[in-house]
């Protein structure tokens, strides 16, 4: 079995702005996660959270009521 290569485990205000710049510049989720060392879920969460549109999902996006 494999194992992971991510070693970073909490989000630095770098990783936040590689991943607006990143997701700004249209790249990919997977791209994203190769740049970041981050799973894709932690990813997701966090853009959420930041409200950040990753291109090509619905991921930042708001919710219409």
């Amino acid at each position: 079995m494999a194992t992971r290569l991510y070693t970073q485990a909490h989000w630095s205000a770098e990783d936040d702005q590689m991943l607006r710049s990143m997701a700004e510049a249209g790249k990919s989720l997977t791209l994203m996660t190769v740049k970041l060392k981050k799973p894709m879920n932690s990813i997701r969460s966090r853009a959420q959270a930041l409200q950040i549109n990753i291109p090509g999902t619905n991921i930042g996006r708001k919710r219409r009521c």
